[in-house]
């Protein structure tokens, strides 16, 4: 992992905007694209229709990405141009750099034309398709039904646009969480392609199901601190952060080192208490993510906020040797991947490390490393599905 130089933080610090500075401001503040640019192949192909309004992601460089909202001219101070056809975000203060725009695919762009429950409940993250189900009819069935998703992913796949996928699972009031409508449906996309899949959900009332979702298939597992903790089930009982924090501990000892993760949300609290967070989990092996949110009131002061919260994040991931080649390029999070892109100035940041689904043979090896150690753990549970009551 690279570490920070001296001379290229006080670079960033003297006025020149990083690339993860452009990041949070397209995230707070929005993007005007003139009706012109917007109407070119190239820019259309990239803007996704939604309610309240239009996204378009970006790449501002290799492997940094970001998903904005379009707002009108007199409302966005960053602005998209056009120069010898190549496109620059101009972010208000003379600055200009070259980005791109990541194209939306076309099965995902048809099934957008009429926005129906299957296309809104699809999204691209960069290379990640996410997937996003919830449990209905009592929590009996999910919904979307396994062959919509195993067609998705098809597609998703057959056109090059995605190298993994995640599984985004709504709030069940289950003890499982939803895990057992879950099985079926990785075991499906494990048996029929050759991806890694990750799970975003609420943390199981019983520690030993996260045993059986690694055995059935999941490669990531991802218990959000943030936007989760503090839900309550039917019983009105609140899911702290303490059981958020016991349920990813006990992950880190089922799942291989660097698979799982949480979201923390950078809120109104002293950076003490949340550098305090970071250490306490990359001590226990669980990765930290920043989600970066909108802000209804932009006051220039976030940026160095943030910054020093990703410095101390890096710096964590470093002193607790934390494996980061299973992460991968984020809209609305930062990670200790990429914390380069906010501390370094354009010219010098880069990557910490490369991301093992960007290369092939990195890919296979850890396919084949996975599918040996997961034989080996699933020897090691005791709880079969129907002992655990699933």
């Amino acid at each position: 992992m690279n570490t920070l130089n001296s001379s290229h933080g006080l670079k960033a610090d003297q006025g020149i905007k990083t690339y993860g500075q452009l990041k949070l401001e397209l995230i707070q503040r929005g993007l005007y694209i003139s009706p012109e640019i917007l109407e070119s192949p190239n820019v259309a192909s990239g803007v996704c229709p939604g309610i309240p309004g239009e996204e378009v992601t970006l790449a501002l460089t290799e492997n940094l990405i970001v998903k904005t909202f379009l707002k009108p001219k007199d409302k966005a101070p960053m602005k998209l141009k056009v120069l010898n056809d190549k496109l620059f975000l101009n972010s208000g203060d003379g600055e200009e750099e070259e980005v791109g725009i990541i194209p939306l695919p076309v099965f995902l762009k048809d099934l957008m034309k009429h926005r129906t429950p299957l296309s809104e409940n699809i999204c691209l993250d960069g290379y990640c398709l996410n997937i996003f189900l919830r449990a209905v009819d009592k929590g009996e069935k999910l919904n979307m039904s396994k062959d919509h998703i195993i067609s998705i992913v098809q597609s998703a796949f057959e056109e090059g646009a995605a190298d993994l996928v995640q599984i985004n699972m709504d709030y069940c009031d289950k003890k499982d969480r939803g895990f057992q409508l879950l099985a079926p449906v990785v075991e499906s996309i494990k048996k029929k392609f050759k991806t890694f899949v990750a799970l975003k959900g609420f943390p199981p009332q019983e520690k030993r199901t996260i045993d059986l979702i690694y055995a059935a298939g999941f490669d990531l597992l991802d218990f959000p601190l943030g936007g989760f903790a503090g839900a309550a089930d039917a019983q009105g009982e609140i899911l702290s952060s303490q059981q958020v924090h016991d349920s990813l501990e006990y992950a880190v000892g089922i799942f291989p080192h660097g698979t799982v993760w949480t979201e923390l949300v950078l809120g109104p609290e002293p950076l003490d208490i949340v550098k305090k967070k970071i250490d306490q989990l990359t001590g226990r092996g669980i990765i930290p993510q920043l989600k970066l949110l909108a802000t209804s009131i932009y006051t220039g002061k976030d940026y160095w906020r943030v910054k020093e919260v990703v410095r101390h994040l890096r710096d964590a991931a470093v002193r607790d040797r934390l494996t980061l080649k299973w992460l991968y390029p984020n809209c609305r999070c930062v990670s200790p991947l990429d914390a380069q892109y906010f501390t370094d100035d354009p010219a010098s940041a880069q990557l910490a490390a490369k991301p093992v689904y960007r290369s092939r043979l990195g890919k296979k090896a850890f396919e084949g490393f996975v599918a040996l150690r997961r034989k080996l753990r699933i020897k090691d549970v005791s709880d079969s599905y129907e002992s655990a009551g699933l």
